[in-house]
């Protein structure tokens, strides 16, 4: 419903509820008077009628008295028999009018009567009496159940002295006289016997019962009546005019209400239309709006609302075009600048770049100095000369540059490099940045803005795996980025769906070639792809957080084939290996406290392997994680030893047991050579630490002849085994089980 009809219904509401509570208000006032003025009426209406008959029979006897005295009247009935009187009498009585005519004796019995019979001495017991008293009386009777107004006169006769009772019935006529007399409906009600008072409320209007005689016999009302039509003439009448008043006064309030309302909605329907404007961002028409009064403030509030909208629009679009901390573009403004260069049709670069080790700064020198870093560089790179058209944070430690030529010089590749990477000082000291930068091309790369982002982002990918500072994107490297969004996307669900697999290689001592244990490596057998390289999807897992799961099922895994080769007699301890992420995450330690609990392992049997670049990627962190496994028996390893650039002074606070040289300083082992020289260095190092040293990468009789000699404990690789199925890995084992494989493995690390 709108909003016109709305206020038209609720004035038209209220009219009607006005009138009807006034209308109601006005009758119910005049009912009550009506009806208050009708039962003072009916009291004055029952009196009169009363004082009428009164009169009426003083007339009554008075003409009886006239009668009485005329000598005609008493000549005629005084020498006459019964039979003569009779007849004198009914004529009389017809003259004046009575229904009844008795002639009684001085004794009071009945001589001649037209309603007794001759010799009756209690047709009339008391009004004798009453009638010497005041020489005549009239009073009421009853006889037969009717009411009877009787006159009662002495006669004097010359022989005789009697008494001539005359009887006036009343009846309807008497009734109907009196109704016209007084303006009310009039009866007589005789009542013989007990009988109940007549009230004064009827089913059909008011009346009043007065009581004109009573005796033994019964008793005469008079009942004076007037009906609800007469009693609310009045109302009734003022009833249909406030009707009328009613309609009319709806009539011209639906006139005014409609001119009312239109007042009113008109205007506020502009002001809607205009608040629809506002919110879709469009102009207002000021000649449509309403400039006065409440409606005019109502106008100009709204078109200042629309002006601060605006500006706030302004302010919020560019505030979400740019970044906050440095004040950059951010990856929106990114995009849509390069729409626009797109748009242009002339070829354009994108340098994608990040600072290498953020994670680093942030933990060794905090947050703050991490935030002065990133700020710094947006400085620099907003500062950087043409071909810059424009500088962009795009996400964490990544920055984008958008340069109006179609490829880059190295020279100005050089020395922006040179730019970006000069040290910051903190707290006097010099932080040098290290940054990597991949550059995508437009249209020889592309002729979208995600797309030109993404392969930009592949050739910085390449630029910080080859550990350089600058890569161009090469067609061919997006089908192996998408192989890698895929791979990402299937290794979820790999370990659930079976594809994952251990291989277990052996390890082995140097002087008598006993198994002392096994390493877990992880194999995937992907459904389509085939086998994917450890080195691919364990890069990607770590990438992606996908790491801790893998690490989890390795573990789980590699205990349970522990627990069944212990089971078979076969004591071996078996290496696991883990990255830096699993290192740093909470939930490690207690993950392998449960996976050797549910196996029944202790945990002599598992030995954890770490890069030595995971260790060194936050040592003080490092150190505790290993502390805790180690205080649960588990074994320690530093696998790749040789390749993280660690310190002996980081080294020496490691709870470590074991090195393992890596396979590149082995695999091509000469005597003599730069690859010997470290690899016996490292193994006299490890002696005089306490650690035992496991040679990786085995593959030639002379090479493990050489180790032995050198002081080497165990040797892995080819040589000795490639990496083997657990049944494969069971049955070799077998093969070589002496007196105990766990104890022989003891003996010879002592």
């Amino acid at each position: 419903m709108s909003f016109r009809a709305r206020l038209l219904l609720v004035m038209l509401v209220l009219t009607i509820g006005i009138q009807l509570v006034v209308s109601w208000a006005v009758l119910s006032a005049l009912k009550t008077t009506a009806m208050e003025q009708g039962e003072k009426e009916l009291g004055v209406a029952s009196g009169v009628a009363q004082a009428l008959l009164d009169g009426w029979g003083q007339q009554l006897l008075h003409s009886v008295d006239l009668l009485v005295e005329d000598p005609r009247f008493r000549e005629a009935i005084d020498p006459l028999d019964s039979a003569v009187r009779v007849d004198v009498l009914g004529e009389y009585a017809e003259r004046m009018g009575a229904n009844m005519v008795s002639l009684l004796d001085d004794e009071g019995r009945v001589m001649v009567s037209s309603h007794h019979d001759a010799g009756a001495t209690d047709a009339f017991p008391d009004l004798r009496d009453q009638a010497r008293r005041t020489d005549g009386t009239i009073t009421l009777f009853i006889h037969d159940g009717e009411a009877f107004q009787l006159v009662l006169h002495p006669v004097r006769g010359t022989t005789s002295v009697g008494w001539l009772v005359m009887g006036f019935r009343l009846d309807e006529d008497m009734a109907t006289a009196l109704s016209a007399l007084i303006r009310s409906d009039t009866h007589f009600e005789v009542q013989v016997g007990e009988g109940e008072d007549v009230g004064l409320v009827g089913s059909e209007g008011l009346r009043r019962a007065s009581t004109l005689f009573e005796d033994a016999k019964g008793r005469i009302q008079l009942v004076v009546e007037r009906s609800y039509e007469t009693l609310l003439a009045d109302y009734q009448a003022i009833k249909r005019q406030l009707a009328i008043i009613l309609a009319i006064s709806l009539a011209l309030m639906l006139v005014a209400a409609s001119l009312i309302a239109r007042g009113v909605s008109l205007p506020l329907l502009r002001l809607v239309g205009a608040a629809k404007r506002v919110g879709r961002g469009e102009p207002l028409d000021l000649d449509r709006l309403p400039r006065k009064g409440e409606f005019g403030l109502l106008s100009s509030t709204m078109l200042k609302m629309q002006n601060d909208l605006v500006r706030r629009e302004a302010d919020i679009r560019k505030r979400s075009r740019q970044d906050q901390l440095t004040g950059l573009g951010n990856r929106q403004c990114a995009n849509e600048d390069i729409e626009a260069a797109i748009a242009t049709g002339r070829p354009f670069t994108l340098l994608r770049l990040t600072i290498n080790h953020m994670r680093r700064i942030n933990d060794t020198f905090g947050h703050d100095f991490g935030d002065q870093v990133l700020s710094t560089l947006a400085g620099r790179l907003a500062d950087l000369p043409a071909p810059k058209a424009g500088a962009y944070r795009l996400s964490g430690d990544e920055f984008l540059l958008l340069l109006s030529v179609s490829h880059l010089d190295p020279l100005w590749l050089e020395d922006t490099h040179r730019r970006l990477t000069r040290a910051i000082r903190l707290d006097g000291s010099p932080v040098t940045l290290d940054c990597a930068m991949g550059e995508a091309r437009y249209p020889e790369h592309g002729g979208e803005a995600n797309l030109l982002l993404r392969r930009a982002e592949i050739a910085l990918d390449r630029a910080r795996q080859l550990r350089q500072s600058y890569q161009c994107y090469l067609h061919g490297q997006d089908e192996r980025h998408l192989r890698h969004l895929s791979l990402v996307r299937d290794l979820q669900h790999a370990a659930s769906n079976g594809e994952f697999s251990l291989r277990y290689q052996p390890q082995v001592s140097a002087l008598t070639g006993r198994a002392l244990g096994m390493e877990a490596l992880l194999r995937w057998d992907h459904p389509r792809l085939g086998r994917i390289p450890p080195d691919e999807f364990i890069a990607l897992a770590e990438r992606s957080g996908l790491i801790h799961q893998l690490t989890q099922w390795v573990i789980d895994t590699g205990c349970q084939q522990l627990a069944r080769w212990s089971e078979a007699g076969l004591n071996v301890r078996l290496g696991v290996n883990i990255s830096a992420m699993d290192l740093q995450q909470p939930g490690l330690i207690k993950r392998v406290e449960r996976a050797l609990d549910r196996h029944g392992l202790r945990g002599e049997c598992l030995c954890i392997e770490l890069t030595e670049s995971a260790l060194m990627e936050s040592p003080e962190m490092g150190a505790r994680k290993l502390q805790s496994l180690r205080a649960m028996g588990v074994e320690l390893a530093i696998d790749d030893y040789g390749t993280g650039y660690s310190s002996l002074a980081q080294l020496k606070r490691m709870p470590v047991q074991e090195l393992k040289i890596d396979k590149s300083f082995v695999m091509q082992l000469v005597k003599g050579s730069e690859d010997d020289v470290i690899v016996s260095s490292t193994i006299e190092l490890a002696h005089h630490l306490g650690l035992s040293v496991v040679a990786e990468g085995v593959e030639d009789q002379t090479v493990a002849d050489h180790l032995a000699e050198q002081g080497c404990h165990m040797l892995q690789g080819f040589l000795i085994s490639r990496p083997m199925t657990a049944e494969a890995a069971t049955e070799w084992l077998r093969s070589r089980v002496g007196d105990g494989i766990r104890d022989a493995a003891n003996e010879e690390l002592r």
